[in-house]
């Protein structure tokens, strides 16, 4: 009788091993899918942000080379900011 109390008693111990670890497993799959979504949110915004830079950077070489063809910066600029003007119209339109 002594040795079957004694394997209830290991079983329950084990039983709330068991339940405590899944306690803290649950709370462990809580925080690492906040800090998943933390990251894939600023995993979005600086690929919005490369990309916007990235355009800059586009901008400012084609204005560079308009400059220099063209001989002064300021038509050159008006002309380019024109054009990206018109080509925000267009993405605009596909968009909706």
């Amino acid at each position: 009788m002594d040795e079957v109390r004694n394997i209830i008693a290991r079983l329950r111990t084990r039983v709330k091993g068991i339940a405590a670890d899944r306690m803290r497993l649950e709370h462990t799959l809580h925080r690492t899918e906040t800090e998943r979504d933390r990251l894939r949110d600023e995993k979005a915004e600086l690929e919005r942000r490369v990309a916007e830079l990235e355009r800059r950077v586009r901008v400012l070489e084609l204005s560079s080379g308009i400059s220099e063809v063209s001989g002064g910066y300021r038509p050159a600029r008006e002309r380019v900011n024109k054009l990206l003007r018109e080509i925000d119209r267009c993405i605009a339109l596909m968009n909706r």
